[in-house]
């Protein structure tokens, strides 16, 4: 770290997956403890979150897009899918618009020096160059390069019950997360309105200080590395940053545990969570699942071998007693199990999940199974290796050994530092003290136009 370092208010742009909120709160917290000033600006559904890790919150009043009105009238599996993906996309253009008219006054009032901005937060850039601010790309996962590149499409990692909603699902994902088509149309119009040029071109007209990832460097593939502009720092963990959960402890019996997660906020068919239970029914290990809260825990019942099942789980906790994790590949989960060398068996079902998962199959720490071809005696033969085969436990063990040489949040922490200081250097007035919005084209005025000052 940089010695008599300035001292500077961050805003944190961040995501609500519980899988990309905890890294960015390590993070925070880390900044904190060097003297900066954190606040978050998100949805209200996340601030005891926040306020609980000891972060200021300042809530973004987003307003909820209408629920899409059932018919009954008759439809075919085909008019239900393709309604349902423009529902999706209709819902994502309304949240962006959101977004860009409500963000700005609030970061405004909140004097920032500079913004940390998930990468997957896709107003984030168009907000910071709108006020002139100075932004941090933050890549909680696997760095987005404008897609992850191990698509669920070609790699039949996702759940999907037909073609048709297969398709939808993968151009949802075309469209949202790799900003392409109708999204990415939706956003250039609103810059077009606010004087800005097409997204494409933002990384020319107003690039980021620094993108940084969670991702560690040996995890990533050599051919990404060479992209230029990405730090590499390792997993950002903090166990202050958790709120505390009740769990039946004294159920816990001694045999070799196996922790189940399927992550918190997508959607899990309750079957995945049978079919896990069957396949370690009769073997002398303790099942704990953790179900989130996405599915109903009263529907769950009479599980084959008896598992310990709760809504939610001290996962940290059950992760250092574990002797193999089965998890959906999420960053979150992830991370957490290679910090403490367990082994894992995964069944990416969506979004990044398939590219982490190659990414622990490559790097000798993990069994995937993908979901479409998934049974208990897959799972049972694919946990009798993985717990078996050494070579599961020595990879984790050497990829734990050199994340922890890294120090990932500290390396994070540093490289913000570092690049402050510089935009300081260049920029010497005070980002804070004139914040404004400005427009290229003065004559194209319209209701999403926005110009503020911070006095």
């Amino acid at each position: 770290m940089l010695a008599e370092t300035r001292k500077w208010h961050f805003g944190v742009l961040p995501f609500t997956g519980t899988g990309h909120l905890n890294p960015l709160l390590a993070l925070s917290q880390e900044l904190e403890r060097r003297g900066h000033r954190i606040t978050f600006f998100e949805k209200p559904k996340i601030e005891e979150r926040v306020r609980q890790a000891g972060q200021d919150f300042v809530p973004i009043p987003i307003r909820r897009f209408p629920a899409q009105v059932s018919t009954s009238i008759r439809r075919s599996r085909i008019w239900d899918d393709v309604s349902m993906l423009r529902f999706n996309l209709a819902r994502v253009r309304f949240e962006i618009r959101q977004y860009l008219r409500k963000t700005p006054p609030a970061l405004v009032s909140a004097r920032l020096d500079a913004l940390l901005i998930n990468e997957i937060a896709l107003t984030g850039p168009t907000v910071a160059q709108m006020l002139q601010l100075p932004y941090f790309l933050i890549a909680t996962t696997v760095p987005h390069h404008s897609g992850w590149g191990i698509s669920s499409w070609f790699t039949g990692h996702r759940a999907s019950t037909s073609w048709t909603s297969w398709l939808a699902s993968y151009y949802l994902e075309l469209s949202a997360l790799r900003i392409r088509g109708p999204i990415r149309c939706a956003l250039d119009a609103d810059r077009h309105e606010l004087g800005l040029g097409p997204v494409r071109e933002i990384s020319n007209d107003y690039p980021c200080l620094a993108h940084i990832a969670q991702l560690p460097k040996c995890l990533d593939f050599e051919h990404r590395q060479q992209s230029a502009g990405i730090h590499y720092c390792g997993p950002w963990i903090s166990t202050t940053a958790r709120p505390q959960v009740e769990f039946p402890w004294h159920r816990i019996d001694g045999r070799p545990l196996i922790y189940v997660t399927m992550g918190t906020t997508r959607n899990v068919q309750p079957s995945i969570f049978r079919m896990i239970a069957e396949a370690c029914a009769g073997l002398n290990l303790q099942l704990v699942i953790s179900l989130g809260n996405r599915v109903d825990l009263d529907a769950l019942v009479d599980f084959p071998g008896e598992p310990l099942v709760v809504r939610f789980a001290p996962q940290l906790e059950l992760i250092k007693r574990a002797r193999v994790v089965i998890s959906h590949a999420g960053p979150n989960t992830s991370f957490e199990v290679m910090m403490e060398a367990k082994p894992m068996i995964v069944i990416p079902l969506a979004y990044d999940q398939p590219a982490i998962a190659a990414r622990l199959a490559h790097a000798g720490v993990a069994k995937v199974l993908p979901f479409r071809r998934f049974s208990a005696q897959k799972l049972r033969a694919a946990l009798a290796n993985v717990l078996s085969d050494a070579s599961y436990k020595q990879a984790a063990e050497k990829l734990r050994n050199e994340l922890l040489s890294v120090d990932g949040a500290r390396r994070a922490a540093d490289i913000i530092e570092s690049e402050m200081e510089g935009y300081a250097a260049r920029r010497p007035t005070p980002v804070s003290s004139k914040v404004q919005c400005v427009r290229r084209d003065p004559e194209r005025a319209s209701r999403a136009d926005i110009s503020y000052i911070a006095r």
